[in-house]
């Protein structure tokens, strides 16, 4: 009977190797079941590690890109850039890694408005994949306007201008935004406050006014004449007026040299 039993469970449990175990199990006893074969066992090494990583390019970290790319091209013509981002509108994935991003020049996508642009990701030194962007692209600038009323002629200083901030449409705009390039000259017209300034608004100061009593140096070589005059009109430096010789009533052709002074050639 043992026999047959011993048969019987060896044809049904293949692998197990101690019947009297086998048949204890039966009893409701703890038994020991076969040893797993080594092949069977997972190993560290069955794991796969070589799988390349992934990383999101999301269009936040785009526009910070687009943004410094052209800050660094428009220089000083800009104050600040404002990018955003309309395709691609979700997280461009890029494998093999950190990415690092670069713009490729396009020399036919330039100035504000929507702009077309190529990203090259880069990982491991490799280009991994070229994003195609749509974006809106518009910039500030902080203009010079005047601070208050400015008669036609009359000096600028300082004290009378300030900035604003201001969108422009294009880069290369006509408007100043440097207060050196105005202190010191004087208004082309009448100019009211928070008027956004170009170079045509203002010019050289007027150093001889007309009616002015002016020294008039005449010099040749090592000769120097010199008399007094008035001028018939009014000029900046280096600009030829008419004055009359005080003494001899006659009328010359004069250089402004500077405030009171002018000079005639002979």
């Amino acid at each position: 009977m043992f026999g047959c039993l011993q048969i019987l469970i060896m044809l049904l449990l293949p692998g197990v190797s101690d019947v009297t175990t086998a048949i204890a199990g039966f009893h409701g006893e703890p038994r020991a079941t076969s040893p797993v074969s080594p092949s069977r066992i997972p190993r560290a090494s069955d794991i796969v590690t070589g799988r390349a990583a992934i990383s999101e390019v999301n269009p936040d970290r785009i526009m910070k890109v687009i943004q410094k790319h052209l800050e660094s091209e428009w220089g000083r013509k800009v104050k600040t850039v404002h990018v955003t981002v309309v395709e691609p509108a979700d997280p461009v994935m890029i494998s093999g890694g950190a990415v690092e991003l670069h713009i490729i020049p396009n020399p036919t996508e330039e100035g504000l408005g929507r702009r077309r642009f190529h990203v090259e990701a880069v990982a491991n030194g490799k280009p991994r994949k070229t994003i195609q962007v749509v974006a809106d692209i518009a910039a500030m600038i902080d203009a010079v306007v005047p601070a208050r009323f400015l008669k036609a002629d009359e000096l600028i200083e300082m004290g009378d201008l300030k900035t604003v901030g201001m969108r422009v449409h294009q880069v290369n705009h006509p408007f100043i935004t440097d207060h050196g390039e105005i202190v010191g000259k004087s208004a082309s017209r009448p100019l009211p406050p928070d008027t956004p300034l170009r170079a045509a608004f203002v010019k050289l100061p007027l150093v001889i006014k007309k009616g002015d009593r002016v020294l008039i140096e005449a010099r040749r070589g090592g000769l120097s004449i010199r008399a007094y005059g008035v001028t018939k009109s009014s000029g900046q430096v280096g600009q030829t007026v008419m004055v009359a010789n005080l003494d001899s009533g006659r009328e010359l052709r004069a250089k402004v040299v500077a405030p009171s002074l002018v000079e005639v050639e002979f």
